[in-house]
């Protein structure tokens, strides 16, 4: 199948996103839809499609008949709750690694849909950005710790949304254990409660310059943090990278088209402007982005509700002013299209054209499980055996 079939998934989001209801009860056809068909993809892909997906199935086959403290099933208690997952579900399965991404798949496919379906003012923009924005592909498909963390906090998110405290912080603790950098989630439920004034965005414009000022050390902090077997050089100065940029050109469009009038989409808001923060210190290392993504992948809920007004359901801010610029429905219709365009450019330019440099981790050359032969253990063994735990 190869590149095609993350095509194909593109393709079917828009023209039964055309065709399926978008709004009430009946968009669950078009969400159910998108959801067995990002599970068949995700679930019963080649098993060993990356060389995340081989380290991860080294730890899984060699957990099964290993005790639960065992140094390295319990490692330092970092990600934990992640191994743990592995040992029971490769007990129960007999070590089937299959098994245990394709229930991943479905608990995080699952997690999308519940949120969308929720909360999402039009499903198929929300499925184009999380397929063109790479989420499901960089998280779903291989860094699975990561994913599975995300996947936890979009219930953190219906928790703010519904205004659960005490759920909100189980949750984000929850997804702690499984990927530790998640934590960085936990003063989410503050961040969206904030409320976006002229003098609050002059306290974002004042802290992204205070950050970028002493991003060395704050750089240097943080990989210390959370990746102390990360070596990472924070010195000299940095290129703050195209997606910085598209963030906050994804926040701007939002202030001029939207305004803050609906509450969620104002707490939405916030989380993309600390996104956009985090996303300075990319240059350094690739690890900032993944912190960046814990609140920028609520970006499947942010940018649909740029163009499109929520029901009435929604809250509102009853005080809060009307955005510079007002478009009719047409207009927004045309602005769609041109996103739509925009998101499939930048998916081909940042993803699917990309050049692989180790072969092993070619996301590109998809393939089912069934169209591959060999998948012995005994190879993957050999090509992961100097992998450490922490690498796990």
């Amino acid at each position: 199948m190869g590149v095609n079939i993350y095509w194909i998934i593109v393709a079917l989001v828009i023209i039964l996103g055309l065709i399926l209801p978008q709004e009430g009860k009946e968009k669950k056809i078009y969400i159910f839809i998108m959801a067995v068909v990002h599970i068949f993809v995700c679930g019963w892909r080649y098993i060993y499609l990356t060389g995340d997906l081989r380290r991860y199935a080294w730890g899984y086959y060699t957990f099964k008949d290993k005790e639960w403290f065992d140094e390295s099933v319990w490692g330092n208690g970092t990600n934990v709750g992640f191994r743990w997952l592995c040992k029971i579900v490769s007990m129960l399965t007999d070590g089937d690694f299959h098994i245990f991404l394709i229930v991943l798949a479905i608990f995080t496919q699952v997690a999308v849909a519940v949120l969308i379906y929720r909360y999402s003012p039009k499903p198929w923009v929300s499925y184009l950005v999380w397929n063109c924005m790479s989420f499901y592909i960089t998280y779903d498909f291989s860094a699975l710790k990561q994913g599975l963390a995300m996947a936890i906090l979009m219930y953190a998110m219906i928790a703010i949304f519904e205004n659960k405290k005490i759920p909100f912080v189980l949750i984000v603790l929850l997804a702690g254990t499984i990927h530790a950098p998640a934590l960085v989630f936990l003063p989410a439920y503050l961040i969206a409660n904030t409320k976006i004034t002229d003098k609050s965005i002059i306290a974002y414009i004042i802290s992204i310059v205070t950050v970028f000022i002493f991003k060395e050390q704050i750089a240097s902090w943080g990989t210390d943090a959370y990746y102390a077997d990360e070596r990472i050089n924070v010195v000299g100065s940095i290129s703050l990278g195209g997606r910085f940029f598209v963030i906050v050109l994804i926040v701007l469009c939002g202030i001029l088209l939207k305004g803050f009038r609906e509450r969620r989409f104002e707490m939405l808001c916030n989380f993309m402007i600390v996104a956009a923060t985090i996303q300075i210190f990319a240059g350094y290392s690739n690890v900032f982005t993944r912190f960046s993504d814990y609140y920028l992948q609520f970006a499947i809920l942010f940018v649909p509700m740029i163009f499109y007004r929520a029901d009435e359901t929604v809250p509102i801010n009853e005080d809060a002013n009307l955005p510079p610029f007002l478009f009719d429905v047409d207009s927004l219709k045309f602005f769609v299209i041109v996103l739509t365009g925009i998101l499939i450019w930048w998916y081909h330019v940042t993803c699917l054209s990309v050049e692989i440099e180790q072969k092993q981790d070619d996301f590109l050359n998809y393939r089912f499980q069934w169209e591959v032969e060999d998948d012995s253990y005994g190879a993957i063994e050999k090509e992961t055996e100097t992998v450490t735990d922490g690498e796990f």
